[in-house]
């Protein structure tokens, strides 16, 4: 059972509320995370029953709390009967992702959907999610921000609330500031997912392929200047060909998220950045 506050009861007109506001529960089944229940939001005191009249064993869960809502209250509720270990500790360092509200997780059905949380299933390796809905320009701030984790990697995740000129201003001294702590870890910059109203509104295409384009002159420029370990992933076939993956053009859903974790998964493989060693 878990009971929990919610900060804030948002509401939005193409997210479903258990991605907003809702708690996902998965436990470890032969090596393999498995969903099984989200806790749906009422209001914004919540209480709710994820599972019961289970077989009495030792299992690891991991809990997921709302993408676009905060929880200033939670409480897990366990048999009377129950005991309750520390997870095994792992030295894995984790990957950090940076970006829009597409890495926050809009328009994930439930929090376990978005793609940072099925990567970090996937590879057993945690993710960890500065996505800000409405930003992700590089700031300053975030960049120092971003460069105190000792990551694995870092995606750079999407360019879509950015213009040309920001990324030209930002995008280099992103890098020379993780580079100042971190010289050697790879550092990966996404391209934007095109809107799908793009097809056929050619001012919106017109503009998305230009933050784009500026996006890999600055890369190229990086490599020019002679930084390391620094890659590069467009954007085409991040969501599919079919155009089904969107709630609004924009935002994807669960379709979309599974397609586009399974593209980056690609993706790191190509370069080989999962390869590195794991440890911190």
């Amino acid at each position: 059972r878990v009971k929990w506050e919610l900060l804030n009861d948002a509401k939005m007109n193409h997210m479903a509320e258990t991605g907003i506001k809702g708690i996902d529960l998965y436990f470890k089944n032969n090596g393999i995370w498995q969903y099984i229940n989200t806790a749906r939001p009422s209001g914004k005191s919540n209480d709710f029953l994820l599972v019961g009249n289970m077989n009495p064993s030792m299992r690891e869960y991991k809990m997921y709390l709302p993408l676009y809502d905060g929880v200033t209250n939670l409480e897990i509720g366990l048999d009377s009967t129950s005991n309750i270990l520390k997870p095994e500790r792992t030295n894995k360092k984790p990957i950090v992702f940076y970006g829009t509200s597409i890495t926050q997780g809009g328009c994930a059905s439930r929090p376990g959907m978005v793609h940072t949380s099925i990567i970090s299933r996937k590879l057993a390796v945690e993710c960890i999610n500065f996505g800000f809905s409405g930003n992700g320009r590089m700031e300053k701030p975030l960049a120092e921000l971003i460069s105190e984790i000792d990551a694995l990697f870092y995606v750079m995740d999407g360019t879509n609330n950015m213009t040309p000129e920001q990324i030209h201003e930002n995008a280099i001294p992103l890098v020379e500031i993780i580079r100042s702590r971190h010289a050697a870890t790879p550092i990966i910059f996404v391209e934007g997912l095109l809107n799908d109203r793009s097809y056929l509104d050619l001012k919106t295409r017109n503009a998305e392929v230009a933050k784009n384009e500026m996006l890999k002159s600055e890369y190229q420029e990086m490599i020019r200047r002679g930084f390391k370990n620094i890659y590069y992933i467009g954007q085409a076939g991040g969501k599919g060909s079919d155009f089904e993956s969107t709630v609004d053009g924009v935002h994807l859903t669960d379709l979309g998220f599974s397609r586009y974790a399974d593209f980056l998964l690609k993706e790191f493989r190509r370069i080989k950045v999962t390869d590195r060693k794991r440890g911190r």
